[in-house]
């Protein structure tokens, strides 16, 4: 009777150990498996982030050449109406040279905008923009004989056109949709954007 009491329990505790052994080796499996889950979880959620942080970023390149674009239209209608034989007496062209300023200044304020790491940069041909609007100034850019008005206007047409290169700059190597791979040069080009400000800058020191 005791050998067989030791029997069973000896069969007992050889079905306990066999039991804990499958528990802690499923235990393991589950924990390897929630670790590797966890990963995943990580990694979809890290691509997913910088994927949609990608698709904003070349939305907002886009956006900003738009709105470069917008500002050298207005620059270049302005500078037309500078040139104009008939600025210097014709009321109606001294106000729409104003308006195309005025339209000229609403882009460049939705670029800084969309471009708050440049807003110093832009933000001094925004300076000369509302210089050249200012009502005082009328007299004196009538004043100017044509060589000197067409030197301001010449300086408007080209900086509207070295803020589009400089937004438009990763145009060059790809498509003004760029794709989701592109991995190319990022607007703003500094240089253009930088020629652009020093012109501002001069028309600015030249204006009573």
């Amino acid at each position: 009777m005791v050998r067989f009491s030791a029997s069973i329990f000896r069969f007992m505790q050889s079905e306990a150990q066999v039991k804990s052994s499958r528990l802690a080796r499923t235990f393991s499996i589950s924990l390897k498996q929630l670790m590797a889950l966890f990963l995943f979880v990580i990694v979809v959620s890290v691509v997913g982030f910088w994927g949609v942080q990608r698709v904003d970023m070349h939305s907002r390149w886009r956006s900003q050449v738009e709105k470069s674009q917008s500002l050298r239209i207005h620059l270049d209608e302005a500078y037309v109406l500078l040139t104009s034989s008939s600025f210097e007496t014709d009321s109606i062209t001294q106000k729409w040279f104003i308006s195309e300023v005025e339209y000229a200044d609403s882009s460049l304020w939705e670029l800084m905008r969309l471009d708050g790491a440049h807003q110093i940069q832009l933000g001094k041909i925004d300076v000369m923009l509302v210089d050249l609007m200012d009502p005082t100034k009328k007299s004196y850019l009538i004043g100017l004989n044509s060589t000197d008005r067409s030197a301001i206007a010449g300086a408007l047409h080209d900086i509207g056109w070295k803020v589009v290169a400089a937004y438009g700059n990763y145009i060059n190597y790809t498509s003004s949709t760029p794709s989701f791979w592109y991995f190319g040069p990022s607007p703003p080009d500094e240089i253009a954007l930088q020629e652009a400000v020093e012109l501002a800058i001069d028309v600015e020191e030249n204006l009573p």
